[in-house]
């Protein structure tokens, strides 16, 4: 049995800000509303080094709400765990602490969509100097934070100065992340993966001011490396794991309860692992998107299924964000 190569791991679902582009705030109550315990965090670390999972993405909500999650931090990298914790930056005095553990397997990811107006705007929050200060921190504490934003309509005409911004104060990792829409009913003002990848390739190809700059989107939307026989990674490379244990082929499908695979708390991963389910992510015939004019066509395979099943109940369906048309 091949276990995935790292966990998606949820420890809270709750969050100190209110963004639009957020998807967590349309899942309906699954028993996942309450913070996993420390105990059961606990537990999870000696599953995956059972299993020998050894890379965890920390998500939420935001994870520094969760009091024990400095602790949870300095034992899975211990535990020779890379963990990649993603944090909006609101509380530097758990933010701080944790910057400080002395381990090259920690990744501190800080969300920053804009200038102080704009990611204030885009968060309805007042914690762009919060944010600063976290990545000030973890620069001087000799670690290699990535900062990240949503590219929005709201903030592209910023990007470009705020990453020269960033450079300045030390920032080595960028990375631009293409929007999510699942959750809402109005996204027009959502860019097309086409243009998403337009935008990114003149950002990657004009900004010098910091070495190493990324994009993060579905990869349904592009073949690459494990995942090029099948439409995403979900349920083959990754796996999402909840507050409660619940366990998911992918973040963005947590829900709907006819894609949980079990609970990685009480149920043998084995019977996780072969779920039903999880043969439709596995198996790939192709681009699933009609589109064969696209210029990324032959590269595709018509983006997220979680996005066609949110919108159209049919994981065969191409993602509504290759349709788009950017005026």
């Amino acid at each position: 049995m091949t276990s995935p190569s790292f966990i998606q791991f949820y420890p809270t679902l709750r969050c100190n800000q209110k963004c639009g582009f957020c998807f967590n705030q349309s899942i309906p109550d699954l028993n996942v509303k309450q913070d996993m315990t420390e105990k059961e965090a606990f537990t999870l670390v000696e599953t995956l080094m059972h299993l020998g999972i050894m890379e965890l993405d920390i998500l939420g909500g935001e994870p520094m709400l969760v009091p024990w999650i400095k602790d949870f931090v300095r034992y899975a990298t211990g535990a020779r765990i890379t963990v990649n914790i993603s944090t909006n930056g609101s509380l530097p005095e758990m933010v701080h602490p944790i910057a400080k553990i002395p381990t090259r397997l920690l990744n501190i990811g800080f969300s920053l969509h804009g200038f102080s107006d704009t990611h204030n705007a885009i968060t309805l929050s007042d914690n762009f100097n919060f944010v600063l200060e976290g990545i000030r921190k973890t620069v001087e504490e000799g670690k290699n934070p990535i900062v990240k934003s949503v590219l929005t309509r709201t903030n592209r005409g910023e990007i470009q100065a705020l990453i020269h911004y960033l450079g300045e104060l030390g920032v080595k990792r960028y990375f631009l992340l293409h929007e999510d829409i699942i959750g809402r009913q109005q996204h027009a003002g959502c860019l097309s993966f086409p243009d998403f990848m337009r935008y990114f390739s003149t950002l990657s190809s004009d900004m010098k001011e910091i070495p190493d700059i990324g994009f993060v989107a579905a990869s349904g939307f592009y073949k690459c490396g494990r995942t090029a026989c099948r439409r995403c990674d979900a349920g083959t490379t990754k796996l999402a794991v909840l507050p409660d244990g619940s366990t998911f082929p992918c973040n963005l499908l947590v829900g709907f309860k006819e894609f949980c695979l079990g609970n990685i708390l009480r149920d043998e991963f084995e019977t996780i692992h072969n779920h039903p389910s999880l043969q439709r992510f596995r198996q790939f015939n192709g681009n699933v998107c009609s589109s064969i004019q696209c210029t990324r066509y032959e590269s595709c395979g018509g983006g997220c299924p979680a996005h066609s099943y949110y919108f159209y109940r049919n994981l065969d369906a191409p993602d509504p964000r290759c349709q788009f048309i950017t005026p």
